[in-house]
């Protein structure tokens, strides 16, 4: 007698639900209670990962073949979680995770009493016709390019980034600035949070970040992160052999150079 195929279908499905762990719960704040938005979760060194929603709400799926890997709980201002996955499936019994606050120490800044030059860095492309953005519109997937500077301290003091692509759904980003290591983003080299919307219809997305207070000592890597669940992507201009893109698939992945395309991005910057 042969075995029906609806029955064959319905014994895959469950082995493959059964090879997979759900992780799901809340991320809170140690003492006030409070969720915390946009807190990255994954499997460090794999694309297994998540961002936190606005109130605090996460879901991750886990192979069971990754489960003895380790899974990182990070978001800027609270001090870093590193678990097993066995042990994060145990503390979400409660269906949370708590963070501490840590205080972020930005590095002493000495200025001079000369006016510093202003200087547009990164890659100005406003290309139409080569694009480039998103590996996908997973949650902490992130994109950007390595800025160079001519000298230490140089101030940021503003982000533009060249959207080509329309009707864009108003996706919260999140824009961060990272030191670099052997080529690749390491530490953040901002201590707050900035969170941005593409332009709906394209154009130019520019944040001002007078108020940041970000210096650079050396070179930089700047990104954009998805941060918010939305259908689509968003492209932004690209150009050949302007700097490497480069990118992780999603929180706590692996950073990887992607292709020979820059991607639009561009800082002003003041030193």
């Amino acid at each position: 007698m042969k075995t029906p195929v609806l029955l064959i279908l319905f014994t895959w499905i469950s082995q493959s639900l059964s090879a997979q762990i759900i992780a799901e719960g809340v991320v809170k704040e140690a003492g006030s209670g409070n969720p915390i938005s946009y807190v990255n979760i994954g499997v460090v060194g794999k694309n297994i990962g998540t961002v936190s929603n606005n109130a605090g709400r996460f879901k991750l799926t886990i192979p069971k073949a990754n489960a003895g890997d380790t899974v990182r709980v990070s978001m800027l201002g609270y001090v870093p979680q590193l678990f097993t996955v066995s042990d994060f499936v145990r503390q979400l019994a409660d269906g949370e995770i708590i963070m501490q606050t840590s205080s972020f120490i930005l590095p002493d800044v000495i200025v001079s009493g000369k006016e510093l030059k202003e200087k547009v860095l990164g890659n100005p492309t406003e290309s139409q016709s080569t694009t480039t953005g998103f590996t996908s519109n997973k949650l902490g997937n992130e994109v950007g390019i390595v800025i160079k500077i001519k000298k230490g301290p140089t101030f940021i003091k503003s982000f533009t980034a060249s959207v080509v692509s329309k009707d864009n759904k108003p996706v919260k980003l999140r824009l961060n600035f990272y030191s670099l290591k052997n080529g690749l983003p390491d530490k953040l080299i901002q201590d707050k949070n900035i969170i941005v919307s593409a332009p709906v219809q394209g154009g130019k997305l520019v944040v001002d970040l007078s108020d940041y207070n970000i210096v650079a000592e050396d070179d930089f890597f700047v990104s954009l992160e998805w941060i918010e669940s939305a259908s689509g992507t968003i492209m932004f201009s690209g150009s050949l052999f302007k700097g490497a893109l480069i990118a992780r698939e999603t929180s706590q992945a692996d950073w990887q150079k992607v292709g020979i395309f820059g991607i639009g991005f561009t800082v002003k910057v003041a030193y």
